[in-house]
């Protein structure tokens, strides 16, 4: 059976479904947000203080403070607005 989570940076990431965090979780990786509504929250990507990460995709919802990071899809960005584009292509 694979493995259904790796660790990045110290936070563990699902690899079968996104993966729901608090702002205070990432509170030394990047939360960037684009203002266009998503699903529940705003287009956006995460990154790990980490040099040779890139961005992941994510939907941000700053009322609960919540990020759901998609890096169960295995691709990382190389900006923020290419991993929030995908955000807001995949769940239209």
């Amino acid at each position: 059976m694979a493995d259904l989570e790796k660790k990045v940076d110290e936070i563990m990431i699902k690899l079968d479904q996104p993966t729901e965090l608090s702002f205070s979780d990432l509170h030394t990786w990047v939360i960037w947000q684009y203002p266009r509504p998503v699903g529940k929250g705003l287009c956006g990507a995460v990154r790990p203080p980490l040099p040779e990460h890139g961005w992941l995709p994510a939907v941000i919802r700053l009322k609960e403070k919540i990020v759901q990071i998609h890096g169960h899809i295995g691709q990382q960005f190389d900006s923020p607005n290419a991993a929030a584009d995908w955000v807001a292509d995949a769940l239209k």
